[in-house]
């Protein structure tokens, strides 16, 4: 799998749309080429000579989605899944690794070999099981020679308080970030060993076994353990009102706070765990262990599309997981990610296509510093664009593989380019093209002591 191919391609200009960023919507062309790079943006541009035209009349071009949070690892059919992720206009996945018991090296390894099967540009999180020596040297080689600037760290498999803080800290030694997975462990299995021994085992004991209160308790916890380490953390996926309030007073107290809601979260009612109930036929979750945490009722996504607009939580990740592999998201929801955000976020009036794009692509790769590589459209960025279809409209249809079954999704990615190239037209993959490797720089130029400093001493006042 390459860093980004060195042969130089040919020239192809998107002509006729409204192109949209986080930042404005203009009627302009952009022209790529290079080695798959945006070359120049302009309104009617002139067309060079031998240069591939796309007419892009009446859709909206944006910057390829950029997906904060999938779970493949070292699936190799996980990867070849990514196709879905083309049809639903997301041209870049940060996945996650779980080294299965070995060496962090290893995992990076066979993670590598799986990835080349990708269809997408994937960069890479690795979740830590501990904090060994071996570990944390480990963590410094990933930074430093395999482009990881983010790990993550599982407090719903059990990751203890002393890991976090020797975790969090070391990390942002390396100019590293922590993504936390914030839920109480111990309560849960207390709680599902409760629920068990009462008879109740099917689908509704995931909802019962983590109330909102087990999120908000563990949100506020991780945010304080990096806070007395002075290192900035990613939260997520979050989907209570109380993790939220967690997030807002610790931006308050001048924490480097960032997070994301899983897209099913936002459109999912916990009626699906109603199995013989009122939820809609076919729409019943059967693996109580589909995803954490479970889906939660309106109050709780009301909030969650409030904290995107007000930009408390950052970005909107799928979560996806293959079936059989570590994590705790949906087994699909690939192809449903921008979709779910632009019909019922968009098209409901909570969101403005700008905020949309942020929120689908240019936070995320802000957060992991690979913006504006990904998530912009400008000079020098990839030609990475999406054209969307703003007023398509349908039903998913129920299965196995969508956690979206029965739900209007909107928009429609009708044309995709990935690095300069058509990758997804007429709802078909276009040619066997895969992705590229995309490298997180470390952060270490925006880690000073005096930040750290700084985030420390507003943790400890504020528990005075």
């Amino acid at each position: 799998m390459g860093m980004r191919n060195g042969a130089v391609r040919g020239l192809l200009l998107v002509r006729g749309g409204t192109v949209v960023t986080a930042q404005a919507s203009l009627r302009v062309d952009v022209l790529c080429g290079g080695v798959g790079e945006i070359l120049t943006t302009g309104p009617d541009l002139e067309v060079p000579m031998g240069c591939t035209v796309v007419d892009a009349g009446g859709l909206l071009v944006l910057p390829g989605g950029v997906d904060p949070h999938t779970a493949i690892g070292a699936d190799e059919s996980g990867f070849e899944r990514t196709v879905e992720a083309l049809a639903g206009g997301t041209t870049t996945i940060l996945d996650t690794m779980h080294p299965h018991g070995g060496t962090l090296g290893a995992a990076w390894r066979a993670w590598w070999h799986a990835a080349e099967r990708s269809h997408v540009d994937v960069g890479l999180h690795m979740a830590l099981p501990d904090a060994g020596a071996r570990v944390l040297r480990d963590m410094e080689v990933l930074v430093e020679r395999r482009g990881v600037n983010a790990f993550h760290l599982s407090m719903a498999d059990g990751l203890s308080d002393r890991a976090i803080l020797q975790l969090a800290g070391h990390a942002a030694g390396c100019g590293a970030l922590c993504r936390i997975e914030a839920q109480n462990a111990q309560a849960v299995a207390y709680l599902r060993e409760e629920l068990a021994q009462a008879g109740i085992t099917g689908a509704e004991s995931c909802l019962l076994a983590a109330p909102p209160a087990v999120e908000a308790e563990a949100t506020h916890r991780a945010i304080m353990l990096a806070g007395l380490q002075g290192a900035p953390v990613h939260i997520g996926p979050v989907s209570t009102t109380g993790a939220i309030t967690c997030l807002s007073a610790a931006r308050l107290d001048g924490q480097r706070v960032a997070a994301h809601v899983l897209a099913p979260h936002l459109v999912v009612d916990e009626a699906v765990y109603d199995v013989g109930g009122d939820a809609p036929s076919g729409s019943c979750i059967t693996d109580p262990c589909m995803t954490l945490p479970p889906f939660r009722d309106g109050t709780h996504r009301r909030a969650l599309w409030g904290a995107l607009a007000a930009g408390t939580i950052g970005m909107v990740a799928s979560g996806f997981r293959p079936p059989g592999q570590p994590g705790n998201g949906p087994a699909g929801g690939l192809a449903g990610r921008m979709r779910a955000v632009w019909q019922h976020g968009v098209q409901a009036g909570l969101l403005s296509a700008g905020e949309f794009v942020a929120v689908t692509a240019q936070a995320a790769a802000c957060a992991f510093n690979i913006y504006p590589r990904k998530g912009a459209i400008m000079p020098g960025a990839d030609a990475d664009l999406v054209l969307w279809d703003p007023d398509a409209l349908e039903t998913c249809p129920h299965g196995p593989d969508t956690p979206y079954g029965g739900i209007t999704l909107g928009g429609r990615a009708v044309h995709v380019i990935r690095g300069g190239v058509t990758v997804w037209k007429d709802n078909r993959l276009y040619g066997d093209g895969r992705g590229v490797h995309v490298p997180c720089p470390a952060f270490r130029s925006g880690l000073s002591a005096d930040m750290r400093q700084a985030a420390r001493l507003s943790v400890r006042q504020d528990g005075m």
